[in-house]
């Protein structure tokens, strides 16, 4: 019985085990290169959506993954070579080119947007971004089909998701307005990130028909940001006392994949929030957190406000 448990517990683990891996190789790489252009965010929001949870969190198989995350990543890098118009018209021109394509992609794979998203808003013009993005992509892909052949996770048909009737358009009509306002009010008010690209990724999946997580809007809010809330703190202690910052990420995963047990509230965004804090500029460290509170909070009430009641 005990080697049966012992068993059972490894296979439960191991998801979280190759997250930490996955997020381990990745800035271990990043600090030895001095490249930062390498970190992606979202890649611990796809561990938590395609590896972590039981069942997958999008409807999407893995040739389309990595293909969405490709193409948006280099078309993010694009956007701030070539559209010099100003950070606030380019993160909106880069959410509405992701919102088409997230409706005309067949799938409800909403981390698209943070890969479009992240290389603008940090005025990222390397081409090492996309490169690393789709290494990493591949990498969950590659994890994902071990833990199914493993049997550890349950191989689960794709059939591709019609996300453009009349209602969609309206959805992803307002979603751009809603994004349009609250964006400007962030970019101008040095808020930047009350529109992280994980909370854009975040606000398209809340305000999708049927999902369960604005149902529990107060628990949903803290448990983000919770998680941003580690990431700042690993990143402000490890760089304190001088340790590596492989180190910062692998603890700040480590305690946001326990609250994310714990809580069961697999939310994928929490976890690329967690990550992203440790590539911001160090001075919006301390107030990246209360940013993430004021960013969530606010988009949880325009989805249930705006969403919630029509699509119900």
């Amino acid at each position: 019985m005990s080697k049966l448990n012992s068993t059972k517990a490894f296979k439960n683990a191991l998801p979280y085990v190759l997250t930490l891996i996955l997020v381990g190789i990745m800035t271990f790489v990043a600090e030895i290169l001095d490249e930062g252009e390498i970190i992606f965010p979202e890649i611990t929001a796809l561990a938590i959506g395609y590896m972590v949870t039981q069942k997958q969190g999008w409807k999407v198989n893995d040739s389309r993954m990595i293909a969405l995350i490709a193409i948006c990543a280099v078309a993010g890098v694009l956007t701030v070579r070539y559209i010099k118009v100003g950070l606030y018209l380019e993160i909106l021109i880069a959410f509405v080119f992701a919102q088409i394509l997230f409706m005309l992609s067949g799938t409800t794979f909403a981390p698209m947007i943070s890969a479009i998203v992240l290389p603008v808003m940090m005025q990222t013009e390397s081409f090492i971004y996309p490169i690393a993005a789709f290494l990493l992509t591949v990498a969950v892909v590659l994890f994902r089909r071990f833990l199914l052949k493993v049997k550890i996770r349950d191989k689960e048909d794709f059939q591709p998701e019609n996300l453009h009737t009349k209602s969609d358009v309206i959805d992803t009509a307002v979603r751009i307005i809603c994004v349009a306002v609250v964006g400007f009010f962030a970019i101008w008010s040095g808020f930047k990130f009350a529109i992280a690209p994980p909370l854009l990724v975040a606000f398209t999946e809340f305000s999708r028909a049927k999902n369960k997580a604005r149902n529990k809007p107060v628990k949903t809010v803290l448990l983000i940001t919770a998680c941003a809330f580690v990431g700042a703190v690993s990143y402000v202690l490890n760089m304190t006392l001088g340790l590596p910052l492989t180190v910062a990420a692998l603890t700040a995963t480590a305690i946001m994949l326990v609250v994310v047990y714990c809580t069961k509230m697999y939310i994928p965004p929490a976890g690329a929030l967690t990550i992203l804090s440790m590539i911001i500029p160090s001075e919006s460290v301390l107030l990246y957190p209360l940013q993430i509170l004021v960013g969530t909070a606010v988009i949880m009430l325009i989805s249930r406000l705006l969403f919630m009641k029509r699509q119900n």
